[in-house]
């Protein structure tokens, strides 16, 4: 049986991949989402699940960052996919931090993102359990968010399926995609063929299987995120995000910072900055 044709079709049901269904849904487009596995199981749900425009490079990326915070909070009003408002919090452990966290702060006063500084017994009284001989401060975003990555883009699928006619089919591997004769042909590993207008590619490091040549002469490289999750702590509850003075040495707001080169922030543990590592909580 033939497949009909869409206007578009996004290959991959990752958070990228569903986000675009869902801005193509939202205009009255005829849409198919493909995904390779039975359900989205790679860095959209192998993460900390923390929507941190904070941290982006303001020029580059923020602003798309604090788009996603409206989005979220706007599926949130009409369905619940997880999401906590209990803001982010980043700590800083001595005067180099301090200087980063003022300096941010008065830049955010005028992108008109809101912050606010917390003193050292600020920080001590909202976080139980934080030690007083690391805090000299913290800068605090109020309207910052967390979703559980487990649960976020599962029920974002199930809705646009339900209320946006979402086509959306699991167990499909892309093998080849191209544009010809005015139209976009994309095929499964299964041999089953499909067209559209328009095809978007959002498969994660399996660009590098469906395109190796183009992913080879890139200069794009395959990462991996290690986290740590503790049991419960009895009697303990985490509001929110908190990052420590490494990712306020690490993040690329900070480094925009009048005083980030002069003051040498990027100068780190050698380990930490060969490892990529910071500490954040969740």
């Amino acid at each position: 049986m033939r497949s009909p044709h869409y206007d578009v079709i996004i290959v991959g049901a990752g958070a990228l991949g569903s986000f675009h269904a869902y801005h193509a849904c939202k205009k009255g487009l005829k849409v198919l989402l493909l995904e390779k596995d039975s359900q989205p199981q790679e860095a959209t749900v192998r993460n900390f699940g923390q929507v941190v425009p904070s941290g982006m490079s303001r020029g580059k990326w923020q602003q798309y960052g604090r788009r996603s915070l409206e989005i979220y909070k706007s599926l949130q009003s009409k369905f619940d996919i997880s999401v906590r408002q209990h803001g982010s919090v980043y700590i800083a452990s001595d005067e180099t931090e301090l200087i980063l966290i003022n300096e941010l702060r008065d830049i955010n006063r005028k992108d008109g993102y809101p912050s606010m500084l917390l003193t050292q017994q600020d920080c001590l009284r909202k976080y139980p359990g934080l030690q007083e001989n690391y805090c000299k401060g913290a800068i605090f975003f109020p309207e910052e968010i967390t979703v559980e990555p487990g649960i976020m883009i599962h029920r974002v699928i199930a809705y646009m399926q339900e209320q946006l006619a979402l086509t959306y089919q699991p167990h499909t591997l892309v093998s080849f995609c191209d544009f010809v004769n005015s139209k976009c042909i994309v095929e499964d590993n299964l041999g089953r063929s499909y067209t559209s207008n328009k095809v978007i590619i959002c498969n994660g490091r399996d660009f590098r299987n469906l395109y190796p040549q183009v992913f080879y002469e890139s200069d794009i490289e395959v990462s991996k995120l290690q986290m740590m999750k503790t049991v419960p702590q009895p009697g303990y509850e985490l509001k929110g995000s908190i990052l420590t003075g490494l990712s306020i040495r690490r993040y690329e707001s900070f480094q925009e910072c009048p005083s980030y080169k002069t003051l040498k922030a990027g100068e780190i543990d050698a380990q930490c900055k060969k490892w990529g590592i910071h500490i954040l909580f969740k």
